[in-house]
């Protein structure tokens, strides 16, 4: 189905996802397995992890690559960053080095807090427009700042895009978050899905469940718009529709 991926911690060793080589590899043959023909995976761009140095996380995706390669993988791999909507990655906007998504780097993919509770979200998301990034929202449906009504909307309107976590809508990250995910879903909101992968163990059995569950509530139709056509136009830098 040539599905793509611009939300997951396939790379090791840079934050709380893939730990060894060994799981990478195992992650990716899972994700090729259903269809994945590209990933951009996203470390962490936090000063606690490795993947918060862009020349480490630069380094390690390269040798990921050279270790899929020669595993026999055609699994393509981007560049990529999930970066909390903070104070530094706005100052990093402003220098011009904020990491973004794929090579064409139009996008970047932003984070809010998932339990604390933030002043204006769709406010600083119209800050990061004005600096001339397109921000996609990582998995709003798990973030307390989208649980009150109308909050996710005003984020679209003031020019984001959401990511929906594909495994919300099985009950993965708890009951709340699938609640959110399908009214997110039935209101559509979302324009990208993501995997979120950050290790290989269930993986092949648990995205397709969720890969079958965005189908069954939202046709084959919007799986295609969500895995496949917009996250492709992220990484060119194209419009998302």
């Amino acid at each position: 189905m040539d599905l793509v991926d611009i939300h997951c911690h396939l790379l090791w060793g840079l934050d709380d996802g893939c730990r060894t080589p060994e799981e990478t590899l195992e992650a990716a043959r899972a994700m090729a397995s259903l269809g994945y023909t590209d990933v951009a995976p996203s470390p962490h761009a936090q000063a606690r992890y490795a993947g918060g140095d862009r020349d480490a996380s630069a380094a390690r995706l390269a040798e990921a690559r050279d270790r899929l390669r020669d595993a026999g993988l055609g699994l393509r791999l981007h560049p990529n960053a999930e970066n909390p909507l903070d104070a530094g990655f706005l100052a990093s906007l402003e220098r011009g080095d904020a990491r973004g998504v794929g090579e064409a780097e139009r996008f970047v993919l932003v984070e809010f807090p998932f339990a604390d509770r933030v002043e204006d979200a769709a406010g600083l998301v119209a800050r990061v427009r004005a600096r001339g990034a397109l921000p996609i929202v990582a998995h709003p449906e798990r973030c307390l700042c989208f649980e009150e009504p109308g909050a996710a909307g005003a984020v679209v309107r003031a020019g984001g895009a959401l990511q929906l976590n594909i495994g919300s809508l099985t009950g993965r990250h708890g009951k709340l978050a699938a609640e959110l995910a399908e009214r997110f879903l039935g209101e559509g909101l979302y324009a990208v899905g993501g995997t979120d992968l950050h290790g290989p163990f269930d993986a092949a059995d648990w995205i397709d469940e969720a890969l079958t569950t965005l189908e069954r509530v939202a046709g084959a139709a919007e799986l295609a718009r969500l895995c496949r056509d917009n996250p492709r136009r992220a990484l060119a830098g194209e419009a998302l529709r």
